[in-house]
């Protein structure tokens, strides 16, 4: 038998009983912030039996019960097994290499994600929380010799494709992005804490406690929760999730299941293994198990994997391409370098 209004306004009541609130027809329409590490009625732990790969490898993440550790290699995302409509999600973070970036993903289209899982793209489409360590802006400016003024690494909310969103203020140079009103970011090896609030089309993000940034008219306001893998290594625990009437949401657009990750490509006696230097302070370093490290002087600026190789090339995760032609290594049709 299904819910009547005052059900469902009964049972939201009871569940918010620990935020200031209304509810009307099921929807919490009027919250007054107030900051959450999860505890209370209707939170529950997430583990690894939450998540379905997307388009990561089956070693990118690693889990013991809550606790999560990510490679950060392939970009890619992880999703939560059923989309959401109003939620809560809380969580701790810690970046372990300087300049590290990653993600959470509210309300990603069902549309985007079964492109991933085609194969096609890296990201999804929807509003993401950004995970940024504060080392970032440092190696982006020495890398792209330009300013990094379009984002931070204090909790940047914005949206991801042909999504909709008016962000707060602070808002960045470009308009799209709601820039922290505080700097409440830690360092590597140092736990974070996010308690992201998604309701009725708005996303609210706390730091360590205060709330930050976020953004309102948001659509679409439904789909999935994700975490991001983008190029370096990360752990997540204690996360923990409390959904909000409606308590199930149907998309219009079904999402597949997930295809087998990919098998991690290993490079073990291959030509290229070693250390190669190339443009002045710049080497690529190839390993037996399929990584490559690209470093300026000894900043670790990203790892990627081998997706691909022959006897004297390989390819790696977005297409960067290395030939070996005699002892000269040609790399993407752009630079030439030498065994180091």
């Amino acid at each position: 038998m299904g819910l009547k209004n005052q059900d469902v306004r009964d049972i939201a009541a009871f569940l918010m009983s620990d935020i200031a609130g209304e509810v009307d027809s099921g929807l919490i329409v009027k919250m007054e912030p107030k900051f959450s590490r999860g505890e209370g009625p209707g939170w529950v732990e997430l583990t690894g039996e939450d998540f379905l790969n997307v388009n990561c490898r089956d070693d990118t993440w690693k889990w013991e019960r809550g606790h999560a550790w990510c490679t950060g290699s392939p970009t890619g995302v992880i999703r939560y097994c059923k989309p959401l409509t109003n939620f809560e999600f809380s969580c701790e973070w810690m970046h372990k290499q300087k300049g590290g970036n990653s993600g959470v993903f509210v309300w990603a289209t069902p549309q985007s994600v079964n492109r991933l899982m085609a194969g096609k793209g890296a990201l999804p489409h929807g509003i993401e929380v950004q995970v940024l360590d504060l080392g970032y802006k440092e190696i982006y400016e020495a890398q792209y010799k330009k300013k990094g003024d379009w984002f931070t690494s204090h909790g940047d909310v914005f949206p991801v494709g042909p999504i909709k969103m008016k962000p707060f203020p602070p808002v960045a140079p470009n308009g799209r992005r709601s820039f922290p009103s505080k700097n409440r970011t830690k360092g590597i090896n140092e736990w974070n804490h996010y308690y992201i609030r998604a309701i009725d089309g708005v996303v609210r993000l706390w730091v360590n406690g205060e709330e930050v940034s976020g953004g309102e008219e948001i659509s679409p306001a439904a789909g999935y929760l994700c975490l991001e893998s983008e190029g370096a290594p990360i752990e997540f625990k204690n996360m923990r999730l409390r959904v909000l009437p409606p308590f199930e949401t149907k998309l219009e657009v079904d999402v597949g299941n997930p295809p087998p990750a990919p098998k991690p490509i290993t490079m073990k006696g291959h030509v290229l293994l070693g250390k190669w230097s190339y443009a002045g302070s710049y080497t690529r370093e190839f390993f037996a198990d399929g990584r490559c490290i690209l470093r300026d002087r000894d900043q670790v600026v990203w790892i990627k994997r081998v997706q691909g190789a022959t006897k004297d090339s390989a390819i790696l995760e977005g297409g960067y391409t290395h030939v070996l032609k005699g002892e000269t290594l040609y790399i993407e049709d752009r630079y030439q370098a030498v065994r180091k």
